[in-house]
């Protein structure tokens, strides 16, 4: 993996759900790098390039957590994306989602993401949540 490349993606279209995720990173003291991408494209132009000037240099980051309800391309439509291009097939996809329909739970794990987890309601959670990605996901 390049050193420019961040740890980890976030793919969140929602500003306040972004600042949460920062927020909670802070307060756990998280050493880990974040990038944001706002929308499915910009995720997939981030990680695949944009087909005619594709920066194979890039670094992947190490995990990518994934939002389903995405404008432009939605979260599934990134997944399937990632998962039939040779060089981010094997990329770890957790869905950091606020469904909770079984339907979407399915179709994210049949598309291939590794984990799915529902976002929580409460920052001390969403704390707790984050450290155990870091942990489990980084090995921080």
């Amino acid at each position: 993996m390049n050193s420019g490349s961040p740890d980890i993606l976030l793919v969140e279209d929602n500003p306040l759900d972004v600042e949460l995720v920062r927020y909670a990173r802070e307060f756990n003291t998280a050493t880990s790098t974040l990038h944001v991408a706002r929308d499915g494209v910009e995720a997939v132009e981030y990680l695949l390039g944009d087909g005619s000037t594709r920066d194979d240099t890039r670094g992947l980051p190490k995990l990518v957590l994934l939002d389903l309800h995405l404008p432009r391309l939605t979260g599934f439509e990134v997944l399937a994306r990632l998962r039939s291009n040779a060089r981010t097939q094997s990329l770890p996809i957790v869905i950091l989602s606020s469904s909770d329909e079984e339907s979407d739970v399915c179709k994210a794990l049949q598309l291939g993401a590794n984990a799915y987890l529902r976002k929580p309601s409460c920052f001390v959670d969403l704390c707790e949540l984050m450290t155990q990605i870091e942990r489990d996901w980084l090995g921080s």
